[in-house]
Order: structure tokens, then C-alpha cells, then sequence
């Protein structure tokens, strides 16, 4: 072996650990989460390289390889005979180098193990990230089958929640890694709040904010009608809409039609999403379905109360946050809103969103510690 490849197999340098997604793009929530650890993982012992083959968008690829990750950009789209090949020469090109395989897409599991293990990796890790298989039906029996005894095509099983977790491998076969975040980044600041608001001309207004993907499972029709019943309560009301999608174009159609566009703020991708939670009075998530929502606890962390549907899991609850059903309808969740949109005003209560989100397991500073020590165990084959 080589002072090169020694260096990289983690003798005498950090382990190199191979992220498998779709893609690395800013859009992708699974993304977050792994870049999140990224950063903050003691990059003197473990560096994550990167794997991915649906997209050609690569908008983190500068910040990975300064933080002294490789990317591998697949050509195999949704192929998977495609994705094992890739997959089988990248291993070729690198050998020694991956004992540790970390795999966000479990739909690939039974396809690339037997691969994988034959090209010397020593764990494959599954991370389930979801409790719904997809927004799609056809797509959902599709990949409920293709993902039956994950057991049988996974060394580690993690998972962003327990619902998540339960939903892929069932109770009590999975490990718990949160969606930690960088809780200072989040912390509440008074004037950053005043100086986004007068930017945004929202002040005296109270403002309701979303940040997701314009997408099914984010429920921005229902989004959109609650918030149609809470202006009617209360008409200095405002939404912020942060995200992009497939969807935007009919959201954009639904609120001009409903006569809401002087109310409506589409703000579409942002890169300055932490001073965004400042310049909101209350988070809301109506989704269909999540593993865990990385805004619902970077908001809490800005001390924004947080409104969210009963699919979301419970873990997401840092502070004041408050679960309804869907079924209940948008007149019930409108006056939930209007009850918790005082609280955001106060200025001792927002200030308390970092301490309750580390004291309840999401400081990636701490988390990231945890996951090197996993990963390095695991390379050793302890």
C-alpha cells in the first residue's frame, strides 16, 4: 500500500467515507443533514466524499472539496444496472480506500451490497431519511417492494427519527441519528430581525413563513387555503413562501386566483434562509408526510413557534410547537396560528430556542463527535 492510498484508508490520515444520494444539490434536505456533519466532524479523522448520479447539479461541490471531500458525479440517472457499474469502477479506481459506505437512497440497498461487499467495503450503512416511499403511488409500490428484509441488504440501519426509522426497518432494528444543525447560526437576533423586516417591507405586520420544496408531500394548497382563513382573523397578516419546485408555477396561480398575491411573498431559493426565521412570527408546516423537517428545528432554534401537521415527527418538537391533523381543516389550523402568533414577539422567549434544541440532541457540534466515532468502530470492524 502506498503513502497515498495509506493516507486515505485513515493510516496515518483521517478515513475517507463514501456518501451515496441522488444528488449534492442545495435543494436536497438529505444533503443538508450529511453537509451539516460535514463541517463539523474532526476532519483530521474522518472526510466524506460523495457519490451521485441523478443530477447533474453540483451546487456543493466547491464547498465539499474545500472541506477536503471528493466528488464522483455519476452519468447513470435513475439506472440502477447503471449505478452498480459506476459504483463497482469507482471501488476499482479506489481500492482500500471506502471500508465504510454510507447510503442515503435505500431503494439501491438489495441492488448495490452484494457489489459493494465484493469490492472490500466492511459496512454498508442504510439511512432512512422519510416515512413515505414516495409522493407517487405507482412509485411507492415500486419501492415498498424493492425495499422488503432491508435487514438482509444493510450492515447499519440509521434513521433521521424513530417514525423513520420504524417506517423502513421496523422497531428496535435502527439507530437514531438526528438532524442536527448548527444551533448558533439560528439564534434569535433582534436586530437582524428589525434590519430583514424593513427589507422586506413586513413591518407591523405578522408574518407566517414556510421554507420547503414546492412539492406534494409539502401541502402548500392546504398551506395556502389556512392561510386564506387566518387573514380573514387577522388582516395585517403576511406569508412568506422560501423554495422552489415543480410546483411553484400552480401555488403561484392557486394565490392569484384566491386574491391573496398582496399578501403572498414567493422568495424562491434563498441563501439567507437564518435571517429569514428572524424576520417570521410563526413556522408552518402542513406536510403530507417527513423523516424529520431540518426547518422545523432551525426555526425553533430561532425561537419561532412551529405549527405543524401529526405526520410530522414527534422528535421535531424542540419548543413551542403544536401538532394538528390535516382532517381537522383550514378554519381549525388558522385559529391555532392566530393563538401561537403573540408569542414570537417576545423577545426572552425566542432568545431560549438554541438552549432547548441542544438540550434535546440537535447541536451538530456534539452529534458530529458521535457519528466519527461510529464510522471509525466500524472501519475497524468492531
Amino acid at each position: 500500500m502506498d503513502n497515498r492510498t495509506r493516507r486515505e484508508v485513515g493510516v496515518g490520515g483521517p478515513l475517507r467515507i463514501l456518501h451515496i444520494n441522488s444528488s449534492i444539490s442545495r435543494r436536497s434536505g438529505v444533503t443538508s443533514v450529511v453537509m451539516n456533519y460535514f463541517r463539523n466532524v474532526d476532519r483530521r479523522r474522518v472526510i466524506f466524499d460523495f457519490y451521485y448520479y441523478a443530477t447533474p447539479d453540483e451546487t456543493r461541490r466547491a464547498e465539499i472539496e474545500s472541506l477536503g471531500g471528493r466528488c464522483f458525479p455519476g452519468r447513470a440517472g435513475k439506472n440502477i444496472l447503471r449505478i452498480r457499474k459506476e459504483l463497482a469502477t469507482l471501488l476499482h479506481e479506489h481500492p482500500g480506500q471506502y471500508p465504510v459506505v454510507h447510503l442515503h437512497d435505500p431503494v439501491l440497498a438489495r441492488f448495490i451490497y452484494p457489489v459493494l461487499h465484493r469490492a472490500g467495503v466492511r459496512s454498508m450503512i442504510v439511512h432512512s431519511h422519510s416515512t413515505a416511499y414516495s409522493d407517487s403511488r405507482l412509485n411507492s409500490i415500486r419501492n415498498q417492494i424493492v425495499c422488503r428484509n432491508m435487514g438482509r441488504y444493510s450492515d447499519v440501519r440509521l434513521a433521521c427519527s424513530r417514525s423513520a426509522g420504524e417506517f423502513l426497518f421496523g422497531a428496535g432494528q435502527f439507530e437514531v441519528l438526528p438532524n442536527a444543525v448548527e444551533v448558533n447560526r439560528y439564534r434569535f437576533d433582534q436586530r437582524m430581525r428589525d434590519a430583514k423586516r424593513t427589507e422586506l417591507g413586513l413591518n407591523g405586520l405578522k408574518v407566517v413563513g414556510h421554507v420547503g420544496r414546492f412539492s406534494e408531500e409539502k401541502n402548500h394548497r392546504f398551506l395556502v387555503a389556512v392561510f386564506e382563513k387566518l387573514l380573514a382573523l387577522e388582516p395585517d397578516c403576511h406569508l412568506l413562501l422560501v423554495g422552489d419546485g415543480p410546483l411553484r408555477g400552480d401555488i403561484e396561480r392557486l394565490v392569484g386566483e384566491r386574491g391573496l398575491s398582496g399578501s403572498v411573498t414567493f422568495l424562491g431559493d434563498r441563501s439567507d434562509v437564518p435571517a429569514l426565521y428572524q424576520a417570521m412570527d410563526v413556522l408552518m408546516l402542513p406536510s403530507r408526510f417527513e423523516g424529520l423537517p431540518m426547518v422545523g428545528v432551525e426555526s425553533q432554534c430561532a425561537g419561532l413557534p412551529l405549527v405543524c401537521s401529526d405526520r410530522v415527527p414527534q422528535e421535531v418538537s424542540i419548543g413551542d410547537c403544536s401538532f394538528l391533523a390535516l382532517e381537522l381543516g383550514a378554519g381549525h389550523w388558522a385559529q391555532r396560528v392566530r393563538d401561537v402568533l403573540p408569542q414570537a414577539g417576545t423577545e426572552a422567549l425566542r432568545a431560549q430556542g438554541v438552549e432547548q434544541a441542544r438540550s434535546s440532541g440537535f447541536d451538530v457540534a456534539a452529534e458530529a463527535g458521535a457519528l466519527s466515532r461510529r464510522y471509525l468502530s466500524l472501519a475497524r470492524g468492531e
